[in-house]
């Protein structure tokens, strides 16, 4: 297909779901996201297709082996994402330092926001924000470009910080709330249960099935997964094809 082409789009009778984790900033927990969201995905017997962008660092491709790699750099390899979706009606698209452009040009110059209508396919557009003004700065972007048209996640994540003022009190989130946006929160880890998942590479899933912590240690991240998937269950809405 050549740049600039839309995908060929036929219609369709099978609802689709594709979630963008669309955010510029590096280090703001992305990969983290989509790892605990592929870990709920599975805790709800959902078959999906999970996609790693990220060709300097595969976290996600480390933590889930199942996902593939998508070399964005070349934006007409999103077309992809839509071709499989015949098979993988729920889709998932880690993010990338320095991408969150490449995403919304992609929606926009394919028409897709339009095509999606016949496709029977909805969007959700996932945002995460710390206490920091950069984050809430492109999400302010994101949604002035896009608008309604999508449905939006915002992730307010507090490893850094226990609160998000900066987030609350903008411009950006009154836009959001106005476009149905919903919200949830990744708490801060403890810092031994971090240290642990990241050496081992592991998900909180095959840790926790590991048989090698301590009950206490267990116990957290037994604690902390549940906190993170019952926001996810209050979310599934727009979270599930």
């Amino acid at each position: 297909m050549l740049s600039g082409e839309s995908p060929i789009v036929t219609l369709s009778e099978v609802p689709k779901r594709l979630i963008l984790v669309a955010m510029d900033k590096g280090g703001v927990g992305k990969s983290f996201f989509t790892i605990l969201l592929s870990q709920w995905l599975h805790a709800q017997s959902r078959e999906f297709l999970a996609f790693d962008p990220d060709y300097l660092n595969s976290t996600l491709t480390r933590f889930v082996p199942e996902s593939q790699f998508l070399d964005i750099r070349h934006s007409e390899n999103l077309d992809r994402i839509i071709e499989v979706m015949e098979e993988h009606p729920l889709v998932l698209v880690d993010g990338v330092g320095s991408q969150q452009r490449i995403f919304l040009d992609w929606l926009e110059e394919t028409n897709l926001l339009t095509l999606r209508h016949a496709m029977r396919l909805e969007l959700t557009l996932v945002l995460i924000v710390e206490e920091d003004k950069d984050t809430v700065h492109q999400a302010g972007e994101a949604v002035s470009r896009i608008g309604d048209q999508v449905d939006w996640l915002v992730v307010r994540n507090q490893k850094t910080m226990p609160s998000s003022r900066i987030y609350d009190h903008s411009k950006a989130r009154k836009e959001l709330l106005s476009c149905g946006a919903k919200e949830i929160t990744l708490p801060k880890m403890n810092p031994e249960q971090v240290f642990f998942l990241q050496q081992q590479s592991m998900t909180i899933e095959r840790a926790l099935d590991s048989n090698r912590l301590f009950l206490i240690d267990r116990q957290r991240l037994v604690d902390y997964r549940r906190a993170i998937f019952s926001q996810f269950d209050a979310t599934s809405r727009i979270l599930l094809s």
